[in-house]
């Protein structure tokens, strides 16, 4: 849901030529499969596109290649960090939820809502939105 969500934000933003957003995974068991459907279910709920999506597993190479990783939990941070070729790749590492104004640490997390009800993926959609605003905000202030 992220990646779709920053994606579109970016486009408004018109940032598109600049950035560029891709979803990874740091497990390789869902790779080549689309979205999950509740997941899908709660991106057009909340208005936002929701296609093309196929699971890829991140490799040292992309991290490398990246200005910058955001991850959705402290898990997904360490098995990323683990990955980092180099300590300058480290610096680029980051939990989506540190661009969450309102987050703080101990609730700078997004929960997994895989096996919860479509309430839960709606709840996790907002918290990846407000973190989307932040980071976006924060690129279009950025020297380009």
């Amino acid at each position: 849901m992220a990646a779709a969500v920053a994606a579109a934000m970016i486009e408004q933003a018109g940032l598109s030529d600049d950035v560029t957003v891709e979803s990874f995974g740091t497990a390789g068991y869902h790779a080549g499969e689309g979205i999950d459907p509740r997941a899908e279910a709660a991106l057009l709920r909340g208005g936002w596109p929701s296609g093309g999506h196929r699971a890829r597993r991140l490799g040292r190479d992309d991290i490398v290649a990246m200005d910058l990783v955001l991850c959705a939990d402290r898990d997904n941070l360490a098995d990323v960090r683990r990955l980092a070729v180099c300590e300058s790749d480290l610096g680029k590492i980051a939990l989506l939820r540190s661009y969450d104004p309102d987050s703080f640490p101990g609730d700078d997390e997004v929960p997994d809502p895989w096996g919860s009800d479509d309430a839960e993926f709606d709840q996790v959609l907002a918290l990846i939105e407000q973190a989307c605003r932040g980071l976006v905000g924060q690129l279009a202030r950025a020297p380009r």
